[in-house]
């Protein structure tokens, strides 16, 4: 059996009678949606993603994933408050939002208690690949996110992020402690 109508046979099993689930495009079939009690996923038309997606809504958390979406291969988003991801947005791979933070209470980090704010990213944006995306982040239409970068705060419309890094080489075995 062609590898292609297998995915779709696979993912048509997987997904069938679930309404939420009525606008998939294309979904690689190593692509893992996890909803917890209480949990809200709203995904919108055409939406397609590529090996090794994980889409994650925990307790309370609220994911919604507009119209003409594509994740590329190994991206992982985790809602435990709100993500909302607008239309005609694509992301390279290995992209990953967290809306939330492990808690740290007196030094110590808790293992099951979370620190939330939403992340919302608006409409025809793209992320590049190896994308950090943190909780409280908002990212307004018609962004570019360079990649490799980290995000955290307001990204105002229309807008490129490019978080420039500069390499410096020194010789193996040569004090650079003067250098």
């Amino acid at each position: 059996m062609d590898n292609k109508l297998a995915r779709v046979i696979f993912n048509g099993i997987r997904f069938i009678g679930n309404p939420q689930y009525l606008h998939l495009l294309g979904v690689d079939t190593t692509a893992v949606i996890k909803t917890q009690k209480k949990a809200a996923l709203k995904i919108g038309k055409n939406f397609r993603c590529r090996r090794n997606v994980e889409l994650n809504v925990r307790n309370n958390g609220e994911l919604i994933i507009g119209d003409n979406v594509f994740l590329n291969s190994s991206c992982i988003i985790t809602a435990r408050e709100k993500v909302k991801i607008g239309n005609n947005t694509i992301f390279g791979p290995n992209v990953i939002i967290y809306d939330n933070d492990h808690l740290v209470k007196n030094g110590v980090v808790s293992d099951n208690e979370f620190e939330t704010a939403p992340v919302e990213i608006g409409n025809n944006v793209w992320i590049g690949a190896n994308t950090v995306i943190l909780k409280g982040t908002k990212i307004e239409d018609g962004c570019i996110i360079a990649a490799g970068s980290i995000v955290k705060g307001n990204i105002s419309g229309g807008n490129v992020v490019i978080q420039k890094r500069e390499t410096s080489l020194k010789p193996i075995g040569r004090n650079t402690e003067n250098s």
